[in-house]
């Protein structure tokens, strides 16, 4: 079991046990077995974040085609510890018309952000993304998320442009920043 520590939140409310930060964790490519948890994850940041624009949780059908979706120039990895799935990524072509541009998507569950996940998942993105021949990676982050702006900076990628009121949520218009990095060495 990890060693946990408090979380002391700045708003006084109650603490909560966040796994140690040296606790390890392991990236592998998803299998069927970890969707309940991968939709999980997600629907839990389209009703409490701004983690994504999407307002609608994902139903079991939507996510099975989801699923069925992933072709050969598509991945999806999960990172996992002694709890179980704590985070996933996705690198799917960004267009169909024979563009050689990925998009990303990285999640990580809240109790185990800041251990690195993140970062780990996206740069094994890269690299995929790299193996499988395109030129560029983007990602459509909303102009909320500052930390997956933050995330993907880090990176090495660089704002191109700005979608405003491009999604309504939590009863306002979101704006959504465009983010690249291109994938030559």
């Amino acid at each position: 079991m990890a060693k946990v520590r408090p979380s002391a939140r700045k708003d006084g409310g109650a603490a909560r046990a966040r796994p140690n930060s040296s606790s390890a964790f392991e990236l592998r490519p998803a299998t069927h077995d970890d969707l309940r948890a991968i939709v999980g994850l997600y629907n839990w940041a389209v009703n409490q974040t701004f983690a994504t624009i999407d307002s609608e949780p994902l139903d079991t059908e939507e996510a099975a085609e989801w699923w069925e979706a992933h072709g050969k120039r598509s991945k999806l990895l999960v990172a996992t510890d002694e709890t179980g799935l704590i985070g996933w990524a996705r690198l799917f072509p960004w267009n169909q018309r024979g563009f050689d541009i990925v998009e990303d998507l990285v999640y990580v569950d809240p109790v185990h952000q800041g251990r690195g996940i993140g970062r780990a998942l996206l740069a094994k993105l890269i690299e995929e993304a790299r193996g499988l021949g395109y030129r560029t990676i983007v990602a459509t982050v909303a102009t909320d998320n500052r930390a997956g702006l933050a995330l993907h900076a880090k990176a090495g990628f660089e704002v191109v442009g700005t979608i405003r009121d491009a999604a309504h949520k939590f009863d306002r218009w979101m704006d959504i920043t465009l983010v690249q990095r291109a994938l030559e060495k």
